[in-house]
């Protein structure tokens, strides 16, 4: 007899002598599905087959769980996309005039805000968080920046 247990229940089979367990933590994964439906054909009594519907329902899990699998990977690739485009977004920064708040504090803790201004010279992505970098040397967080301009160097002609 055999006990295999998958997410927390159990089913007992008289064909095996083996004994499986999957962690209720863990997932399986599109070839662990196809692992199961081939050893339950395998060991699946003879005299009373598996009925076809439920052969069909299996296959049907299968292929709803492959296209999940397949759908979050067309996400994942989305989402990396998505942060390229910000990156590119944010870089039509560069050569404009901003104006940002720097927050600070004084010898006595009394809170200093002070308004800077710059050119963007480069767009920096770090740990994934970006910043601009401006003609002055200085790193801006663009939560911070109050006002964005064309750069005052800047003639119409």
């Amino acid at each position: 007899m055999s006990d295999t247990t998958v997410n927390g229940s159990t089913s007992t089979t008289a064909a095996s002598s083996q004994s499986t367990t999957v962690n209720a933590n863990s997932t399986l994964s599109k070839d662990d599905f196809l692992k199961l439906l081939v050893a339950q054909l395998t060991n699946q009594d003879p005299t009373a087959p598996m009925d076809s519907g439920q052969f069909v329902t299996q296959m049907a899990q299968f292929t709803s769980l492959e296209q999940t699998q397949n759908m979050s990977s067309a996400i994942d690739q989305l989402v990396a996309t998505q942060s390229d485009n910000s990156l590119s977004d944010k870089a039509t920064m560069i050569g404009k005039k901003i104006t940002w708040t720097e927050s600070s504090t004084d010898e006595n803790g009394n809170d200093i805000s002070t308004t800077m201004n710059g050119i963007v010279n480069a767009v920096n992505v770090k740990d994934g968080q970006i910043s601009y970098l401006t003609d002055s040397g200085k790193t801006v967080d663009p939560s911070t920046i109050t006002e964005v301009s064309d750069s005052a160097g800047s003639t119409d002609g």
